[in-house]
């Protein structure tokens, strides 16, 4: 359906029920009624989702990765990881928890998986709203963007966990902006364990001194370390780090679903390679990407500095972390096409703010933008490469994340000048 997956149509129906919801959200007096809608709708998408499994298929990360995880890690832990790291890519012990997937058939697996991720959809639409605190009309337009968002599709398509791990970090932050720091570090701590580069974006509240949170998220992560040494074999734990971190760090990927700085430079400068596999680029690749790292990194290193004794509001805290957690997507050595679903948290944000200076026109265009090209359906931006043999069309959305991220930016330096006018 216009270069979508065959799920498109049943992705539409958790944000509608979300809709239905918010629209009769007054009429839901009783906790009862609230718990029987939710109880209602969950048994509804688990059906639908049931149903759309067996006809869409696919699910090429799940059965490639997590389900291979979870069966070879009791089974065979030393065939978990091939040469390249092509299959299961997260650390050993991650693996432990796709294990009783790993125990079923194939094919009940997938509906399984397909299943948690697909309800998983109806709490991320309802958190991410409530943690913008958005108003009536953003609420749709925010639902609508997900239901149509090419990377979203893309990540249900392929059986990857982002959807899940999105509900996680707005969870996470939606904790912070209510005061419950502990729990919101143990829940970045679980996102950044599942996907790396959001253990980078989390470093702003370190560097916030955000100590309960960094704390949370420590408690997390040393708990994984030791549940690693005490039941993954130290050789295990070395050959992940050595093909599937070490491995991938130095040389670019130029992979078409890889929206990184580093792929989109890599696709550039080493043509006609679209590999999934690291290349050795050559020098002219290494100078613009330490370039174009630095012009990413300067800007979260002057927000970081100027804001570092303002007085901010649990908003604007997340407001500045999803600007880090733009620019981590951007200078990751690699950001598959599905990651940047996430970055319609820093959409929601903005439209939640309470902007005391109407945006301007071409401040409008500019969000527009980043939106159309990071809604595209993945395919569709590869069918267009094949067409006209432009290698600029397999980075659209990497396109739209800079323009996201330049827009941010400007955001953040009106509200910092807005707010020092009124303290005058």
């Amino acid at each position: 359906m216009f270069y979508y997956s065959f799920y498109l149509p049943y992705t539409f129906l958790p944000f509608l029920l979300i809709v239905f919801y918010l629209l009769f959200e007054k009429h839901f007096t009783k906790n009862w009624t609230i718990w029987i809608w939710w109880f209602f709708c969950i048994v509804l998408l688990a059906w639908v989702g049931w149903y759309a499994v067996q006809e869409g298929s696919s699910l090429y990360d799940f059965f490639k990765g997590y389900y291979h995880g979870g069966r070879k890690i009791l089974r065979n832990p030393d065939e978990l990881y091939d040469t390249t790291c092509y299959g299961y890519t997260n650390f050993p012990l991650l693996a432990y928890l796709f294990a009783p997937l790993g125990n079923l058939d194939k094919s009940i697996a997938g509906i399984v998986f397909h299943i948690i991720g697909y309800i998983s959809l109806f709490p991320l639409g309802y958190w991410l709203v409530k943690l913008a605190e958005l108003k009536s009309g953003y609420q749709y337009l925010i639902l609508g963007l997900l239901a149509i968002n090419g990377p979203l599709d893309y990540s249900i398509w392929l059986g990857n966990t982002t959807h899940i791990v999105m509900l996680i970090l707005v969870l996470a932050l939606f904790f912070f902006k209510h005061g419950a720091d502990w729990a919101s570090g143990i829940f970045l701590g679980l996102s950044g364990l599942i996907k790396l580069p959001l253990i980078f974006s989390s470093g702003y509240f370190f560097l916030r001194g955000k100590w309960k949170v960094v704390i949370g998220g420590l408690l997390i992560a040393i708990s994984a370390v030791v549940l690693s040494l005490y039941f993954i074999p130290l050789s295990l734990n070395t050959i992940w780090l050595e093909r599937c971190i070490f491995g991938t760090s130095g040389d670019p990927i130029p992979a078409y679903n890889n929206q990184s700085l580093s792929a989109f430079l890599a696709r550039i400068f080493i043509p006609d390679n679209f590999s999934w596999k690291p290349v050795s680029p050559p020098l002219i690749y290494t100078q613009f990407a330490t370039v174009g790292n630095l012009l990413l990194y300067l800007p979260i290193l002057v927000i970081l500095f100027l804001g570092r004794k303002s007085t901010k509001t649990p908003t604007m805290y997340i407001f500045e972390f999803s600007i880090v957690l733009t620019c981590s997507l951007l200078t990751s050595p690699i950001s598959w096409s599905h990651y940047l679903v996430l970055l319609l948290i820093p959409v929601a944000l903005y439209l939640g703010l309470d902007k005391k200076t109407p945006p301007s026109f071409w401040m409008y265009g500019l969000l527009a933008i980043s939106l159309i090209l990071l809604s595209l359906p993945i395919q569709l931006t590869y069918a267009v490469f094949i067409q006209t043999g432009q290698v600029s069309f397999l980075s659209m959305h990497f396109l739209g994340a800079i323009t996201l991220y330049v827009f941010l930016l400007i955001t953040w330096w009106q509200i910092k000048a807005e707010n020092k006018s009124l303290r005058q």
